[in-house]
């Protein structure tokens, strides 16, 4: 098997399961319109009211392969069972996975193309919460930076977990949702990574093709 390959997926929106990862996918295409990322302040805390506590806001660290919360929305703050805000994101997950999410973000700020997934954590304490994301590319208000505009929703309430933090996470499922025509390579490029990793990840909800987007 190649060391890299280049995971996408051209398919519908309607994998996104999560009603707050669709309400994200819906208002971002209404407010961008015509341009490829809409600016962040004009997604107002009215058009997402109703999914805020679930909202993130995630920004690409430049000096490292990671990215920083800058906004975590309580509901996925209580559900990790930690203040998120302000921390590097996902450096405590094992390396293929951590990875693999990256990447995808990346996809998201460097081509402005929206991304979902699903992951499996599991807290200190032995629970297991299934999660679903759904990232959306915002122009910051300085209006060069691109920022990572997420849900991190569960679909079970599990946010009564005081002194059981989430420890352990395993990506099951990712997806780049190609919202304009892209010609040439994508971005998103996986890991290194062994059979097992692959078998765990490849399902129905994405494909993996050596070489790039046909």
């Amino acid at each position: 098997m190649a060391s890299k390959t280049h995971i996408f997926n051209n398919g519908p929106d309607e994998s996104v399961m999560h009603p707050a990862g669709r309400t994200l996918l819906r208002t971002w295409e209404r407010v961008r319109g015509e341009n490829n990322a809409p600016r962040r302040s004009n997604l107002t805390m009215r058009d997402l009211a109703d999914i805020l506590p679930w909202v993130c806001v995630l920004h690409r660290d430049p000096d490292q392969f990671a990215y920083t919360w800058r906004l975590a929305g309580t509901a996925v703050c209580e559900t990790w069972g930690k203040s998120l805000t302000g921390q590097l994101a996902f450096m405590d997950w094992p390396s293929f996975d951590r990875e693999t999410i990256v990447r995808g973000l990346d996809t998201v700020v460097g081509m402005k193309q929206p991304c979902v997934g699903r992951f499996l954590a599991r807290s200190f304490g032995g629970r297991e919460v299934g999660f679903e994301f759904a990232a959306v590319p915002v122009i910051a208000n300085d209006g060069e930076s691109v920022h990572a505009m997420a849900t991190f929703a569960t679909f079970r309430d599990q946010r009564d977990v005081t002194g059981d933090p989430l420890v352990d996470f395993e990506i099951r499922r990712i997806r780049i949702l190609w919202s304009d025509y892209l010609p040439g390579t994508p971005a998103f490029t996986a890991p290194a990574c062994g059979n097992n990793d692959v078998r765990r990840i490849n399902s129905s909800f994405l494909r993996v093709i050596d070489g790039g987007k046909a």
